[in-house]
């Protein structure tokens, strides 16, 4: 009858090592590669939900001691409707101190609204240089204007850019 030795180590023990290593050493470079792609594109996305965060708050917040919010003002003083009810460097300050508090680290904001040829154009803290990458949210900003007889709606665009 054969005797079995434990004391001796044969070679397909130490290629089945081996190939366990190789597999182990491979799986932890796959994982790693895949785990920084989707940190990425969450980081990506979390700033397009933030572009749309910001944009919501100018246009729903009101500036204080006026009953009109941040994109209704601007609105208002690219159509030149009469006398301004907030001045314009007053609102820009306001602006700045919301943007301020709403841009995320390490990144710019631009607020930029458009009416036919007349635009109101506000980056906090600086401009962006042209790589950067950048995450936008857009829409109107509709303004009611009442005049002699009848009323009518104007439209502006209205757009958020956050630079990384």
């Amino acid at each position: 009858m054969a005797s079995l030795r434990r004391d001796e180590s044969g070679v397909s023990d130490v290629l089945a090592i081996a190939f366990m290593l190789l597999i182990a050493i491979f799986a932890g470079v796959l994982l790693h590669a895949y785990r920084l792609d989707a940190v990425t594109s969450a980081a990506d996305r979390q700033l397009q939900l933030k572009a749309e965060y910001v944009y919501r708050t100018l246009e729903l917040s009101q500036i204080e001691n006026y009953s009109l919010s941040y994109f209704e003002t601007i609105a208002e003083n690219l159509l030149g409707l009469g006398e301004t009810v907030v001045p314009e460097n007053y609102l820009a300050e306001k602006i700045d101190n919301a943007l301020s508090y709403l841009t995320p680290p390490n990144c710019s904001t631009e607020v930029e609204l458009t009416k036919d040829n007349r635009s109101w154009i506000q980056t906090f803290p600086n401009q962006p240089g042209p790589t950067a990458t950048q995450f936008t949210f857009s829409g109107t900003v509709t303004i009611i204007v009442a005049e002699a007889g009848e009323n009518r709606v104007a439209q502006v665009n209205a757009r958020v850019t956050i630079f990384r």
